[in-house]
């Protein structure tokens, strides 16, 4: 079933969200009332890029929301749902999903607003935020008529590039003196105007007591960057501190969930152009995810010659990248959190792979397609004739002529739209007409002969569109006498060698072998070849790539023919400039079972691999066979090959990222490597419908929906598989207490699903883990800290106190860099001066930069941020025109 199509559909959707409210209730839970809503693609998207409905207009929500909303016109991904803390909340289900998924949704949303109702840390948080970002949105507005759209859209930049510099523990203190104050303010979507202006008062008071007695400005550091430049900035107007102020408030609205939901990095995502092994032979991933849309069932490979089904997928755009290149020259490319195989049952964060890291190769999984790949036979076209145009505009055909040669206006506006109509190209009148070809005699499939024809045009041919010509050229007359007989035998087209006495680089001469046929190139180009390519962008055709192994075998014999040669000492080695043709070759030839290496433009196969090449593709050229042979009898054997590659480069990059579930295994090889997926939607919903009642550890496991299995890493951890084992942890230990817990805490037997509840009100991720984050944890979670010396990471912690610490601490501020206002009168200038409270992790100097310039914007005067970089303490500066750098004495 696609989508809620009809009455019934709606009724037993109801049905299935009061059966999942029942269900939550019957666990323990206590949400809020939760109102849901079926909207159409375009409403969802637009909620999620802008957090919450109503918000404020800004270029980067309309950005999150045309890319959000573009793939999923394409069909190549979809959210499954939408849930605002308020109270009753609001969740926004896809009117395109099934029942089932809705359902799945459903029960999800009751645990988030569980969770909303009953943390300790949404307790001070809006429940009428939906209003509130709505009043927002209207000053804004009103600011934009007022002051101009590019003023305020350019001091909204400034205000949102240090949104995340807030304090959250002055609001826990304001929300602290609100309950002891003997007078409450009753709550309106106006408060945050009134406490502008009290906050406004309480400046200006202490504005004048600075005046008469001199102190340090602030006190002490300020951590609350957008509260301090709204209260004491000295040239903002109104409306701007009420802009600060909004931005403030709607990012203390989001703080909670930053602190109790750990970050959403576990997708499985890689570029498109990476090569996914499946039941179809290699398809590009972005290739994968279109027949995915268009509802085609597809296995991939997952290891040990198995295929699973794929059951859903995802895609992201404009993600955050790592990009790795291996020694032998293999390349991936994929999100941050990705997680690749290191080893048996051994998973890492790609942020987390090192340099010199070796990364296991998916070696001789020997996956092929059995069906041999169709041809489409182009669409039979016709040239537009001069007559063509004359007979639609009802003119003469001199007429046309003089029209066209802007001899005469008569009739022209009728003889203009006549060559739109038609089609009309100038210069093409001379050309043969389509309908006078020749109808072509061509295979119906990808056959071995017609892989080996283009084996031969990919290694040495020669494509010039314009003559319709398909040429070949070889200093070797048996490839050229080969690659004649091709053509006669698959188009039925003569062909003959023609001996070219040219030399080419003082080399002597050539054989070559032309033929003409627009319908031949016509054909070429709807098997996706590019008629244009030249050497360096040529590539293997996708035709190839989702063949059988007979005929991807074919292919690579004649490629081999004319672009590699053996070699006594060697092996076997092919040139080729093309990156593309490169990357694509040594994927294919790891699903052999054949391991090479990249040196520049060259590719190399020795050793056992060598051997495996003779036996599986081989050399169709005599000259070269016997080389290849002359090399494996001279060794009586081979070292063994290491399965492995090493890493040797690492890059950051931005990209579009694909991704897919994998049943069964959750895990598929691309670009020669093992994959782990972590959408767990479909097997979860599948559970979900299998059994109706759900156990307490699958409930800890459903609030996991993206998690996987990952090894320690040496530089990071995995939250949720961290939180997972900890909340796990936790129910055994008050389930089944030992004795010495019982008599010292009082603990009673059987209380485990009680303290796991008590846990989800009280805590958020720091207290988490630092209550309950146990030595016996650290030890069988292998969680110690590392240190790189040289190319290896060595242990340099297993202290489990310092551990956990160190833990906490990477999680305190959420990864953001700890930044305070240190003096608000620099140098008694009004200038402002921040400080970096550097914790280990370096700033990025160029994003500092451009952060100091949207400050000023907010501050109007000099700013100035001190931190450290690569051991010294640095000060970056901008006075409004330019920006400094300078080294500050220790």
């Amino acid at each position: 079933m696609t989508g809620i199509e009809s009455n019934r559909d709606l009724e037993r959707l109801r049905d299935s969200i009061e059966g999942a409210w029942e269900i939550a209730h019957e666990f323990g839970l206590d949400p809020f009332p939760t109102h849901f809503e079926l909207v159409p693609a375009a409403i969802m998207y637009e909620f999620a890029s802008y957090g919450l409905p109503g918000r404020f207009s800004h270029w980067t929500h309309g950005k999150a929301y045309y890319r959000q909303k573009m793939q999923y016109d394409l069909g190549l991904s979809k959210i499954y749902e939408m849930v605002v803390n308020t109270n009753p909340s609001y969740a926004f289900l896809m009117e395109m999903n099934d029942m089932l998924q809705n359902t799945f949704v459903a029960a999800h949303v009751f645990g988030h607003t569980d969770f909303f109702k009953n943390n300790a840390y949404f307790q001070h948080t809006s429940r009428r935020m939906i209003d509130k970002v709505s009043i927002h949105a209207e000053r804004i507005a009103k600011y934009e008529f007022d002051h101009g759209k590019q003023e305020v859209e350019r001091f909204l930049d400034a205000a949102l590039s240090i949104q995340e510099h807030i304090d959250y523990n002055l609001l826990l203190h304001h929300d602290q003196e609100s309950k002891e104050s003997k007078f409450v303010k009753q709550s309106t979507d106006y408060d945050d105007l009134w406490e502008l202006d009290t906050r406004l008062k309480q400046a200006t008071e202490e504005h004048e007591e600075r005046a008469n007695k001199p102190v340090k400005f602030p006190e002490k550091p300020e951590k609350d960057l957008l509260l301090f430049l709204m209260q004491h900035s000295p040239h903002l107007e109104t409306w701007q501190r009420d802009i600060i102020e909004i931005v403030r408030s709607e990012m203390l609205y989001f703080f909670p969930q930053m602190q109790t939901k750990v970050m959403n990095e576990g997708w499985a995502c890689l570029v498109g152009e990476s090569l996914v092994l499946t039941e179809h032979g290699l398809l590009r991933y972005d290739e994968l995810h279109k027949r995915l849309a268009e509802g085609q069932s597809i296995q991939v490979a997952s290891g040990e010659r198995q295929c699973d089904v794929v059951s859903d997928r995802h895609i992201r755009r404009n993600a955050r990248t790592i990009r790795l290149r291996t020694r032998r020259g293999l390349v991936l490319e994929g999100a941050e959190g990705h997680k690749l195989s290191v080893g048996p049952e051994q998973w890492m964060e790609l942020k987390d792979v090192h340099v010199g890291q070796r990364i296991p190769l998916s070696v001789g999984s020997n996956v092929w397609p059995t069906e041999h790949v169709a041809i489409t036979h182009p669409t039979p076209k016709t040239w537009a004739t001069v007559e063509d145009v004359a007979q639609t505009a009802g003119v003469g055909v001199h007429t046309v002529y003089r029209s066209l040669r802007g001899q005469t206006t008569y009739a022209q506006e009728r003889i203009t739209e006549a060559v739109t109509r038609t089609g009309y190209t100038a210069g093409t009148a001379g050309k043969a007409l389509y309908a006078s070809r020749f109808p072509l005699q061509s295979p119906t499939h990808v056959t071995e002969e017609f892989a080996e024809f283009l084996g031969y045009l990919v290694g040495d041919g020669n494509i010039h569109s314009q003559k319709q010509a398909i040429g070949y050229t070889s200093g070797d007359l048996e490839l050229a006498e080969r690659y004649a007989e091709l053509v006669t035998r698959l188009f039925a087209i003569e062909a003959r060698p023609v001996w070219d006495d040219n030399t080419v680089n003082g080399k002597g001469g050539r054989w070559r072998v032309v033929f003409y046929s627009a319908n031949v190139l016509d054909l070429l180009q709807t098997l996706g070849i590019d008629l244009q390519a030249k050497a360096h962008t040529k590539t293997i055709p996708d035709a190839i790539l989702r063949s059988p192994k007979s005929v991807v075998s074919a292919f690579l014999r004649a490629y081999f023919d004319c672009d590699g040669c053996a070699s006594r000492s060697d092996g076997v080695i092919l040139s080729t400039f093309s990156d593309e043709i490169a990357q694509a070759l040594q994927v294919i030839l790891l699903n052999y079972g054949i391991l090479s290496r990249r040196y520049d433009v060259n590719i190399r196969i020795k050793g056992q691999s060598a051997r495996l090449f003779a036996q599986e593709i081989g050399f169709s050229l005599p000259r070269k066979q016997q080389k290849l042979s002359q090399y494996l009898e001279s060794h009586r054997w081979f070292l063994t090959e290491d399965p492995t590659d090493e890493v040797v480069s690492i890059e950051p990059g931005v990209a579009d990222v694909y991704d897919i579930t994998v049943e069964e295994t959750h895990r598929y090889i691309a670009n020669g490597m093992l994959h782990h997926n972590s959408i767990w939607h479909s097997r979860i919903m599948r559970e979900l419908g299998d059994r109706s009642v759900i156990t307490d550890s699958e409930t800890i496991e459903f609030a996991q929906l993206h998690s996987g299995v990952l090894s320690p890493s040496k530089t990071s951890l995995n939250p949720y598989y961290i939180g997972f084992k900890v909340f796990e942890d936790i129910e055994q230990r008050w389930n089944a207490p030992n004795k010495e817990e019982q008599d010292k805490f009082g603990r009673k037997p059987g209380a485990g699903r009680e303290k796991i509840f008590e846990v989800r009100e009280l805590d958020n991720d720091v207290s988490f883990l630092r209550n309950y984050l146990t030595e016996d944890l650290i030890k069988d979670l292998d969680l110690y800290l590392y240190k790189k010396e040289g190319d290896e990471w060595v242990v340099v912690e297993k202290n489990w106190q310092k551990v956990r610490d160190s833990i906490v601490g990477s999680l305190t501020n959420f990864g953001y860099p700890y930044l305070v206002v240190d003096n608000g009168d620099y140098r008694g200038n009004r200038e402002l001066y921040i400080k970096h409270m550097h914790e280990g992790q370096d700033l990025d100097l160029n994003y500092a930069e451009k952060t100091l310039q949207h400050v000023y914007v907010l501050w109007g005067r000099p700013v100035h941020l001190e931190t450290i970089f690569d051991g010294k303490r640095i000060l970056l500066s901008y006075d409004g025109e330019r920006s400094s750098k300078s080294t500050l004495e220790k």
